[in-house]
C-alpha cells in the first residue's frame, strides 16, 4: 500500500451544459430530468427564495425542449419570461429570437469520450459551426452561458456518451466538442445524408494545444500525503499510467498539469513541484493561472498558512470563476475559507475523523444514469485486480464509497440577492449521501456555487485507500463532478456576504 512516501465562447450555448449547481441555469431539455441540478425554467410570479438548483417555492417547472433543431428557453433572474432562442427552423414564436432558420439535411453521429478513449462523456455538447470559436482562456475566467447563434446546430450527448446531431451539409465547418473547459475543435466537410464520426473527432483532449484546437482545464494539484488523486486523472486521460503489482499510478513527466507539494513529498515520488501549497495560496497570479485547484486528503503541513490574507486570495480566486476541489483530511481547507456552505463534524479544526465505508444513495438522476450507463468493465474492476472492489451492479439501490475521513453533518443555505427583489440559494448541491461513522444518513459528496466558481468537497479519498488497477466507482462519481462543477453559470451572481 503507498501511503505516499472563451471571454465565454462567442457561439456557445445556451444550455452550454449549464448542470451544475448554479441558479437559475440554461438546460438541456432534451429529456425531463435536467443534467445536473438543473431545474427547466422558471418564472418568477413573486419575489422567492430560489435554490441553487433553481427551483423556488412559488412557482413549478416550465415545459422545455432543446436540441439541433429545437426552441430553447432561459429565464433571466427575476424576470418576467424567457428569452426565446431557436436553431433549425424552429418559430420564435413572438418572442425575439431567430425567426425561420436553415433547414438541416445531414446528420453527424458518434460518441464522446473521455481522454484515455474508454469512458463516455454525458451531456457533452457537440455543435458545427461556419465560424471559429473563441478558445477556452488561459487562466482563471467567468465562464457565462451564452446565446447559441441562429446559424448553428447543436447537441447534447446521452448519458452512454453517444449523439445524433441534425444539421446542414457544407464544407469547411468547424466541429466543436466541449465539456466544461475540455474542448476539441475540428474542420469538416458535412456531406448530405448521415456520417459516423470518428473518435479521434470526438474524444476530448489529453493536453492543453489551443494551436491545435484542443484545451484541457488548467490544473493545479496539491500533493497530499495519502489520496492519489493525480492517479485518478492519470487513468481519466491526463497522462500515461504504469500498471505493477496490482498498482496504476500517474507516470511522473506526463502530466499535463501543475503538482504543488501540500505534504506529500512530490520530488520523492518522482515529480516536478513548483513549489509548497502556501507559496501558491499566497500569490494570486499563481492562483489566476489555473481553472481548477485540488486539495486531496493530506497531513496539516500548511494549514496554518490558512490567515485572512491567503484565505481572501482563495475566495478572491474561485469568485472569479475558479473551481475549488477538497477532500476528506485535508477538511480545513473548505472549513475555514468557505465555512458558511456546510457543517462538519468535529469543527472548528479537528473535523479528521477515522474511516468509514458508506452505501450511498445517487440523489443526482444524470449521474445516476451515466453510472448505470457505463460499460460492464467500467462497472467492476474486479477481474483485473487481486483483492475486492466496490462495483456499480448495486446501483440504482446505492454505490459503495470507500476510506470515507470525515462527516458533513449538514449543508447550509447560502442565500444572494439576485438584484431583481429576490435571494438565491447558492448552497451546496449533494451529490452522494448515505449512512457511517455513527451517523445517519449524511452528505458525502457536495458542491455549491461561489460567485462565477464553485467548491466541492468529498468525504472520501478519490483513490481508494490500497493497491488496484482501474478506476473505482468513487473516481468514477469524482471524475463525473469534476466534469460538472467546470461548465458555465448563467448570470452569476456575486459571492456570498459576511
Amino acid at each position: 500500500m503507498n501511503l505516499r512516501t472563451l471571454a465565454p465562447l462567442s457561439l456557445a450555448l445556451l444550455a452550454l451544459a449549464c448542470p451544475g449547481d448554479e441558479p437559475n441555469e440554461r438546460v438541456d431539455a432534451s429529456d425531463t430530468n435536467p443534467t445536473g441540478d438543473t431545474n427547466p425554467t422558471t418564472t418568477a410570479t413573486t419575489n422567492p427564495t430560489t435554490t441553487a438548483d433553481g427551483s423556488d417555492t412559488t412557482q413549478g417547472m416550465a415545459d422545455t425542449t432543446m436540441g439541433s433543431s429545437a426552441t430553447m428557453a432561459t429565464t433571466e433572474p427575476g424576470g418576467d419570461s424567457g428569452f426565446i432562442f431557436d436553431v433549425g427552423g424552429v418559430s420564435d414564436m413572438g418572442e425575439g429570437g431567430c425567426g425561420p432558420g436553415p433547414s438541416t439535411n445531414a446528420t453527424l453521429t458518434g460518441t464522446v469520450w473521455a481522454p484515455n478513449g474508454e469512458i463516455p462523456i454525458s451531456n457533452a455538447l457537440v455543435y458545427t459551426t461556419a465560424v471559429e470559436p473563441a478558445g477556452i482562456p488561459q487562466g482563471v475566467y467567468c465562464d457565462e452561458c451564452q446565446a447559441v447563434s441562429c446559424d448553428d446546430f447543436f447537441t447534447f450527448t446521452d448519458p452512454d456518451g453517444t449523439f445524433s446531431l441534425d444539421t446542414q451539409a457544407a464544407n469547411d465547418r468547424y466541429l466543436v466538442v466541449k465539456k466544461g473547459q475540455f474542448m476539441r475543435v475540428t474542420t469538416l466537410d458535412i456531406a448530405e445524408g448521415s456520417q459516423a464520426l470518428s473518435s479521434m473527432r470526438t474524444t476530448l483532449p489529453s493536453a492543453n494545444n489551443p494551436a491545435a484546437g484542443q484545451y484541457i482545464p488548467l490544473i493545479a494539484v496539491g500533493y497530499g500525503s495519502y489520496d492519489r488523486i493525480e492517479d485518478a486523472l492519470g487513468k481519466f486521460g491526463l497522462g500515461q499510467t504504469n500498471i505493477a503489482s496490482m498498482e496504476e499510478t500517474l507516470i511522473p513527466g506526463t502530466e499535463p498539469f501543475d503538482i504543488w507539494d501540500n505534504g506529500g513529498g512530490p520530488a520523492f515520488d518522482g515529480f516536478t513541484s513548483q513549489g509548497t501549497f502556501a507559496q501558491l495560496i499566497a500569490n494570486p497570479d499563481a492562483l489566476d493561472d489555473y481553472h481548477i485547484i485540488f486539495v486531496p486528503c493530506s497531513t496539516d503541513d500548511f494549514v496554518n498558512q490558512l490567515n485572512p490574507a491567503n484565505i481572501q486570495n482563495i475566495r478572491d480566486w474561485v469568485a472569479a470563476g475558479g473551481r475549488w476541489y477538497v477532500a476528506d483530511w485535508s477538511n480545513e481547507w473548505m472549513e475555514h475559507v468557505f465555512p458558511d456552505y456546510q457543517t462538519l463534524d468535529g469543527e472548528p479544526n479537528n473535523a479528521d475523523g477515522g474511516v468509514y465505508d458508506s452505501d450511498a444513495n445517487v440523489l443526482d438522476p444524470d449521474l445516476l444514469a451515466w453510472l448505470m450507463a457505463l460499460p460492464n468493465a467500467l462497472k467492476d474492476i474486479n477481474p483485473l485486480n487481486d483483492e475486492t472492489h466496490p462495483t456499480l451492479f448495486d446501483l440504482p439501490a446505492y454505490v459503495t464509497t470507500v476510506d470515507n475521513w470525515s462527516v458533513i453533518e449538514q449543508v447550509l443555505p447560502v442565500l444572494v440577492d439576485n438584484g431583481m427583489g429576490g435571494m438565491v440559494d447558492v448552497g451546496h448541491k449533494v451529490w452522494l449521501e448515505g449512512p457511517g461513522s455513527g451517523f445517519p444518513v449524511h452528505p458525502l459528496t457536495v458542491s455549491g456555487v461561489y460567485g462565477c466558481g464553485r467548491i466541492q468537497f468529498t468525504s472520501y479519498h478519490a483513490a481508494e485507500f490500497f493497491d488496484y488497477v482501474g478506476l473505482s466507482p468513487q473516481e468514477l462519481v469524482l471524475l463525473y463532478t469534476i466534469l460538472e462543477i467546470g461548465v458555465c453559470q448563467e448570470n452569476p451572481l456575486p459571492p456570498p456576504t459576511g
